[in-house]
């Protein structure tokens, strides 16, 4: 099974919306400054007319696709912020008492 580039980017979008979601209502809440991604890419070129090239996120048990000349690992690094620029802010799992 082939996993897009794109696609594995929507989950972690998807992954850390629903973290903020979470979030809400905790005492503690946790920052997200960045966050960095590394994933084993593979690079096929398609002959087709709408062909082109493709990246697809390797997976630990996938076969390698005719055409894969070679494997390569990408790291995405990412500013994570709300659509108001704003900060992510995601729940630390439990509440806590903060002293001055």
């Amino acid at each position: 099974m082939e996993i897009g580039l794109t696609e594995t980017i929507r989950a972690l979008r998807s992954d850390l919306a629903q973290a903020m979601a979470d979030g809400e209502g905790h005492l503690v809440r946790l920052r997200v400054q960045s966050v960095k991604l590394d994933v084993q890419v593979a690079v096929t070129a398609s002959k087709e007319a709408d062909g082109g090239v493709k990246f697809w996120v390797v997976s630990g048990g996938g076969k390698a696709a005719e055409g894969v000349t070679a494997t390569h690992t990408v790291s995405l690094e990412f500013t994570a912020e709300r659509a108001d620029g704003g900060s992510i802010l995601t729940s630390s799992g439990r509440a806590a008492l903060l002293e001055d």
